[in-house]
């Protein structure tokens, strides 16, 4: 078996620390010789890859800029990989820069879809010319690359998310909520539109209808944004219709008391935490873009909504509010199956598996 390597920044409970904690538990269990490498400061999934016994350092070292390309390079030509696997665009560009003092393959993963192109955007695809695969979580994204980078046609190789369907499951007992319960999981940053989705709560308070809205999420991640969010939250006079939570390090029982899962991103690649829902047979509520509209079937399994405006946002809440419970729990139940069909740990360590043999 090739011994791998992965790496990424850190440890933080964002979605591509998810996968790529998932991957390596996947690889060390199947018998690969591999090791995770870390260098920022976060440390919210260390504890789950300690117990399933994955090989992990961290390495602060790495944390300066100056120095990284080198530092990192010393480390792979020591520890001699046959693959290297990065996640997060400020660790591909590393790694691509990194590959020109060692023989490994490099693959690097694309976790998010592009909204536009920017100056940078276009130093970092042209940088993954080094790479010898390039992984978008995304088919949305890997069609982006093909289409604007057409010279990295043949590298792409889509893999969307896994999800723990043995521990994202559905409640034993259907919850029976007096008062609906909306439940998001996400960073409090642009990104995720939380400003706007705070618009939408008012908006649905104002309409009288009886649910509380709960979000999970690092507070930290962008202190100055979080500082935003909460100064509006108090403006708009929400607080008894929604409550803004610390990560949940077992936030599957989060999704087990909800009755309803709500994303209103402003872009996304594949997002983690929906397929965790639809895991867990919850409706989904999400934005209109990117991957969302094939992995939601407006009406069918959750509805859709344009994220840039509240109007809309509460307009999809209030059309899932006020179907019956039976109508709910039917969504639920076909999102529960459609993870058992295309999310699975085994469909997403086979396709992993498969490119790293081709290499």
């Amino acid at each position: 078996m090739k011994k791998i390597l992965l790496i990424t920044e850190g440890l933080g409970s964002g979605g591509a620390e998810r996968q790529i904690c998932g991957l390596t538990v996947m690889l060390t269990k199947t018998g690969y010789p591999c090791r995770l490498i870390t260098y920022s400061d976060k440390h919210f999934y260390e504890s789950y890859i300690r117990q399933n016994g994955v090989d992990y350092q961290y390495l602060p070292e790495l944390l300066n800029k100056n120095t990284r390309v080198l530092n990192v390079a010393r480390y792979v030509r020591k520890y001699k990989p046959d693959v290297i696997i990065s996640y997060l665009p400020s660790v591909n560009m590393t790694m691509c820069l990194a590959k020109l003092f060692f023989d490994a393959k490099l693959v690097v993963s694309e976790r998010n879809n592009n909204t536009c192109i920017t100056r940078k955007d276009k130093v970092q695809f042209n940088l993954y010319r080094m790479a010898d695969a390039v992984v978008p979580n995304s088919k949305s994204q890997g069609e982006f690359i093909r289409r604007n980078f057409a010279f990295l046609s043949k590298k792409v190789h889509p893999i969307i998310n896994f999800v723990d369907v043995n521990r994202f499951t559905p409640s034993e007992m259907p919850v029976q909520n007096d008062v609906l319960r909306i439940v998001t999981v996400a960073r409090y940053t642009q990104q995720k539109n939380v400003l706007t989705y705070l618009k939408a709560v008012c908006m649905i308070k104002e309409m009288g209808l009886n649910v509380h809205f709960d979000w999970y999420g690092d507070k930290k991640h962008n202190a100055e944004y979080y500082a935003e969010i909460k100064k509006e939250y108090q403006r708009l006079d929400i607080l008894d219709y929604m409550t803004l939570h610390d990560p949940n390090q077992k936030i599957e029982e989060e999704y087990r008391k909800a009755d309803i899962f709500c994303l209103p991103s402003l872009f996304e690649g594949y997002p983690n935490v929906v397929s965790e829902a639809m895991s867990c047979g919850l409706p989904i509520l999400c934005s209109n873009v990117y991957e969302n509209p094939y992995i939601v079937e407006d009406g069918v399994n959750g509805f859709l909504f344009d994220p840039k405006k509240s109007e809309a946002i509460a307009e999809a809440i209030n059309k899932m509010v006020n179907l019956t419970r039976e109508e709910r729990m039917e969504m639920g139940k076909r999102n529960r199956q459609l993870c058992l069909k295309r999310n699975t740990e085994e469909a997403f360590l086979k396709s992993y598996v498969e490119l790293i043999d081709s290499l």
